[in-house]
């Protein structure tokens, strides 16, 4: 029974040190890769077949409230000489790297030669297929199963008959 108690103990130990250590810490490393090798996925883009203005514009609020937690930590933490305190700043250092990626993405919102730019770039290669939600609006679906919704400016036909060309089918 003692050894089954231990056994338990690990496996929730090591779910709360994945899910609150491990995880964030991955985030941050893939967040900074994403960063640094940002101007040469701007180059795979390829060449601009319609921009998209970006309507939701992420505040200055989000930048302060994640910068005055992390600076709050880090002070806490020398004050009160507890470096383990820092571990906090694991659940605000991904969160404000994600926000940094997005507003950078998003300069360049919009429909490119190899794939579509929205607060991240996905390739042609990942599109399984897309539909019409409106007169301008339309919504693609991943391969992986998430779909997103893009405007498209008024220039839906431009846009389907680039998709046509590119042989991603149109759901029914």
């Amino acid at each position: 029974m003692n050894d089954l108690r231990k056994i338990v103990y690990f496996l929730i130990n090591l779910f709360f040190f994945t899910r609150f250590f491990l995880i964030p810490l991955i985030r941050i490393i893939i967040n900074l890769i994403k960063l640094g090798t940002l101007k040469k996925q701007i180059n795979k883009f390829g060449t601009e077949i319609l921009k998209i203005q970006n309507k939701k514009i992420i505040g200055k609020g989000s930048y302060i409230y994640y910068i005055a937690m992390i600076l709050f930590f880090t002070i806490y933490a020398i004050l009160l000489k507890e470096p383990i305190i820092l571990v906090y700043l694991l659940f605000f250092v991904p969160a404000l790297l994600d926000i940094i990626l997005i507003k950078r993405y998003s300069q360049y919102n919009g429909f490119y030669s190899n794939g579509i730019v929205k607060g991240s770039f996905i390739e042609w290669k990942n599109i399984f297929s897309w539909k019409k939600i409106d007169g301008d609006k339309l919504s693609f679906l991943k391969h992986d199963g998430l779909r997103f919704d893009v405007e498209t400016n008024l220039q839906q036909k431009l846009i389907i008959d680039f998709m046509t060309e590119k042989g991603i089918q149109e759901e029914k």
